[in-house]
């Protein structure tokens, strides 16, 4: 009875341990090729119906600034879906797991595709949805594992995972500022620390608007993915804002939450880089305030 009971309890302490694979769910794929690997990905997420948004081609970008040794590393941005607006709207962390990031990269000879675990967010704001929502974003990633496992050889676990005890986002208010204003001033301020915004999704464009930017920084992510290349999944950054009873919202992922969390697979180094990611961020937030 004792050795059962061991034998059960292992899997969580590793898990409680392991950060890595408590937040996310890697997939060895079976493909060996990169580009033919990242091409059945797209092929199976839109055959289970997830459409795919874009590509980030984030390797060959930081290859052309001159580091021709990164790994191949692409990551596959979708999964939108409708009534994702009034998801997002009750539950803003969300949009860290809707859309989508699939980061496909090369790791010892194989090719990977890893997705963020998403209980770890839905089950820190799942009492502010309904039972049809958090059902609604369970079915949206059983299609995505559905798609991945299809073109891979082994099937990861999937660990339940507890509300975090702390915020998963950052948030601050804006006062006496309309929302298209604000929405342009924070794109300048968040391209002027070089933030640069690939994107911004208009998830709702009527009131209440809510928006999302798509932030990169090659030189942090050519860091940060060489110590941890799941983080893709977080790719690119999602910097949030929304409307709600008359005042403007922003956040984005909690900076020192995941210091915290990763801090012992990072360097020193990139322990200082994820640091300065939160500082541009607060930087460019009191720009566009004009503070």
């Amino acid at each position: 009875m004792v050795r059962l009971l061991l034998l059960f309890l292992v899997p969580l302490f590793a898990f409680a341990f392991d950060t890595i694979r408590l937040m996310y769910i890697t997939y060895n794929l079976k493909e060996r090729d990169f580009k033919r690997g990242v091409e059945a990905v797209i092929r199976e997420m839109e055959g289970q119906g997830l459409k795919v948004l874009r590509t980030l081609t984030i390797s060959d970008a930081i290859r052309a600034r001159g580091n021709e040794n990164f790994r191949n590393y692409y990551v596959v941005f979708g999964c939108a879906f409708e009534g994702m607006d009034q998801v997002l709207l009750k539950a803003p962390a969300l949009s860290n797991v809707v859309p989508c990031s699939v980061a496909v990269y090369e790791d010892k000879g194989r090719i990977k595709a890893t997705v963020i675990n998403h209980q770890v967010f839905l089950t820190s704001y799942r009492d502010s949805l309904s039972l049809s929502q958090r059902r609604e974003i369970g079915e949206i990633y059983r299609k995505l594992h559905k798609a991945l496992a299809s073109i891979s050889t082994n099937k990861p676990t999937f660990p339940q995972v507890p509300p975090m005890k702390e915020s998963l986002v950052y948030e601050e208010k804006i006062e006496g500022m309309d929302f298209d204003t604000f929405k342009t001033l924070y794109k300048t301020a968040l391209d002027g620390v070089n933030m640069n915004i690939l994107d911004i999704i208009d998830v709702r464009q009527e009131y209440p608007k809510f928006s999302i930017f798509l932030a990169c920084n090659l030189s942090y992510g050519e860091a940060i993915l060489k110590d941890i290349p799941q983080f893709g999944t977080l790719a690119p950054c999602r910097i949030y804002l929304y409307e709600s009873d008359g005042r403007l919202t922003t956040g984005y992922i909690n900076i020192p939450f995941l210091l915290k969390t990763y801090g012992k697979h990072l360097s020193r180094e990139n322990a200082e880089i994820f640091k300065r990611a939160d500082q541009d961020i607060k930087q460019a937030l009191k720009e566009a305030k004009g503070e």
